[in-house]
């Protein structure tokens, strides 16, 4: 079992904590329709740090993928008030 250093443990749930946080002040002052697919970019920032730190392949699924997600919260933002 490998060993983890307990600080990056809390520091991921203290980051956790200030995105969840944050997204509780974004609903109360933002439209759900918009702030909800703006919440799914985080799995494309995961991609990103994945390929640029962690060095991980993305196939060309993942990237079609990515481009949707991206021009769905575009499409969204754009058509909100």
């Amino acid at each position: 079992m490998p060993e983890y250093n307990i600080m990056y443990i809390l520091g991921g749930f203290a980051i956790y904590a200030v995105g969840a946080l944050l997204m509780i002040i974004a609903y109360r002052y933002g439209e759900l329709s918009v702030l909800q697919p703006i919440n799914s970019m985080s799995y494309v920032f995961s991609a990103i740090i994945a390929v640029f730190i962690l060095h991980e392949r993305m196939s060309l699924i993942n990237i079609i993928g990515i481009f949707f997600i991206v021009s769905g919260v575009i499409f969204i933002g754009v058509s909100s008030r």
